[in-house]
């Protein structure tokens, strides 16, 4: 008898279990120079997504590097526990440590054009009840240049 009612309660367990759909990215926003340097400068910036999860959860890191145009500009990183409310929008402050030298890279020419490929891989450990779970990021999509550096 107990066998049955642990194997009711583990079929039980799965099947309410529905596949987390990803976050949907909506835009990049408050872009601001935190620390200037040489070789490499601090940026922070937010990033607005929205959960179609009925349930929320718990962010607790994320890290990653970043290129625009093909042109590698840094590394991210956020490690503050953020929480993520069920079916709504959200927004991880996020700090990029910028190689600058890199950067440079990008020729004015770039800059002159508005929208610019924005590619974005990492890893994020997002989970709910002390669970955790390593998601990939990844993100390609024009972004407009003059309106992310307002």
């Amino acid at each position: 008898m107990r066998l049955f009612l642990l194997a009711g309660t583990v079929l039980v367990f799965l099947y309410s279990c529905k596949k987390v759909q990803d976050p949907v990215f909506k835009q990049i926003t408050n872009i601001k120079l935190i620390k200037a340097g040489l070789a490499t400068s601090s940026v922070g910036f937010d990033v607005e997504y929205f959960n179609p999860n009925k349930k929320g959860g718990k962010l607790k890191e994320a890290e990653g590097d970043a290129w625009i145009d093909s042109v590698f500009v840094g590394h991210f990183r956020v490690d503050t526990l953020m929480n993520i409310p069920g079916n709504a929008n959200f927004t991880i402050p996020v700090r990029m440590e910028m190689d600058m030298n890199s950067f440079l890279k990008l020729s004015l020419a770039g800059f002159k054009n508005e929208d610019v490929t924005v590619r974005v891989k990492g890893v994020a450990r997002v989970g709910r009840g002390g669970i955790y779970k390593k998601f990939p990021i990844n993100y390609e999509g024009k972004q407009n240049l003059v309106q992310l550096m307002k």
